[in-house]
């Protein structure tokens, strides 16, 4: 078995089914060293995973920079492959990385690879580190590649597609479909076209731009009156929000409905939704309405994204409006609305998209399985 510990700040609940079919691959002995405690604020970690070895590590932040020490403690410990997270903002992932080779195992970074806040002095600080590892894994191939293309030995290059259990959403949408009328009786009662309703996930903070997403509504029902917009999520900016709405006078053609935590009660809406839209900066959102077989529509500044932008194929599974254009917004919600036959062969292609062959748990961790025995492997010859 090829002993793995893998540091991260915290244990996010969707990474739980990642790590837990990663841990019951034969080949692979998982340790994860992260923050088990409640912790506090609204980002909390899991403490636990199924068939994994979790060790308590405490890091702090110290403005834009995390104090980590622990991480060299981690990497002191013995394993044949060592996998850091990729971020420059740490202050202890160069003495780790020394720690690591001096205890012999193989050295794997995985990260992002990029930053939608990129600038030449965070390439430089991220681009320092890849001489110094074994290999680099990154969320999505196409990241990959493009490291590659700048003279990165492909063999140290493996990409694992970042993605979600899609298995709550398939059994959510079965709960519904598998009583005939109910989706029907609950858009009848909401008042809901699905043809003409676009949503939104997500928290509502100023980074997420609804205000630009409002205005995009207006353009869209100068075109068709009938176009509205659901709103799923809180959050410190959504008293703005709905502000900007009536200044603007689109409140009429809004359903701010607040978080919605269990999938079975969002399913409704999702299923009752066209597409899909996120103003800016989309990230898993993407691999969520893709379960639902909702085509995504999102700004064409690639470089503002997450990685999960390169799973958006335009015209196939998603469309891009012109970046920080609220008519393109428009136009392009007032499309999906416009042409149901295109808009059911885009929800079949976002089905796929997220299938077996496409961004799914098993092609995440056979890329993680792939990058570590490769390590493994140079490691020990």
């Amino acid at each position: 078995m090829i002993r793995v510990r893998l540091v991260q700040g915290i244990i996010p609940h969707y990474r739980v089914p990642v790590y837990a079919n990663l841990a019951a691959r034969a080949e692979i002995d998982l340790t994860i060293h992260a923050d088990l405690s409640e912790g506090s604020g609204s980002l909390k970690g899991e403490s636990h995973v199924p068939g994994c070895t979790l060790e308590q590590l405490s890091e702090r932040t110290l403005g834009p920079l995390v104090w980590d020490p622990q991480i060299v403690t981690a990497a002191s410990k013995p394993c044949d492959v060592l996998v850091l997270p990729w971020r420059t903002r740490s202050l202890f992932l160069n003495r780790a990385i020394r720690a690591a080779r001096q205890a012999g195992s193989g050295v794997v970074i995985w990260g992002h690879g990029l930053s939608k806040y990129d600038n030449s002095f965070r390439r430089s600080l991220r681009m320092r580190l890849v001489n110094k590892v074994d290999a680099l894994l990154f969320y999505d191939p196409e990241t990959a590649r493009r490291f590659a293309s700048n003279g990165i030995p492909s063999e140290r290059l493996f990409a694992a597609p970042n993605a979600i259990d899609q298995r709550p959403i398939q059994q959510a949408i079965r709960s519904w479909q598998d009583q005939p009328g109910k989706l029907e009786a609950f858009q009848s009662e909401q008042g809901i076209d699905p043809d003409h309703t676009a949503i939104f996930i997500s928290r509502i903070e100023p980074d997420k731009r609804l205000d630009l997403l409002l205005d995009g509504l207006k353009h869209a029902l100068e075109i068709d009156p009938r176009m509205r917009l659901v709103v799923v999520g809180d959050g410190s900016a959504r008293a703005e929000v709905e502000a900007h709405a009536r200044a603007i006078e689109v409140d009429h053609a809004i359903r701010f409905l607040g978080a919605i935590y269990d999938e079975t009660e969002l399913a409704g809406w999702c299923l009752s939704a066209c597409c899909m839209t996120y103003p800016v900066a989309v990230g898993l959102s993407v691999m969520h309405a893709f379960g639902y077989g909702l085509p995504v529509l999102t700004s064409d500044d690639r470089h503002g994204h997450n990685p999960e932008i390169n799973a958006i194929r335009p015209g196939e599974n998603g469309l891009f409006y012109a970046d920080g254009d609220p008519g393109d917004l428009g136009r392009k919600l007032v499309e999906f609305a416009g042409s149901p036959e295109r808009r059911a062969k885009m929800s079949h292609a976002a089905s796929a998209s997220v299938g077996p062959d496409g961004w799914c748990i098993d092609r995440m961790v056979d890329g993680f399985v792939e990058c570590v025995t490769a390590v493994n492997e140079r490691r020990a010859n």
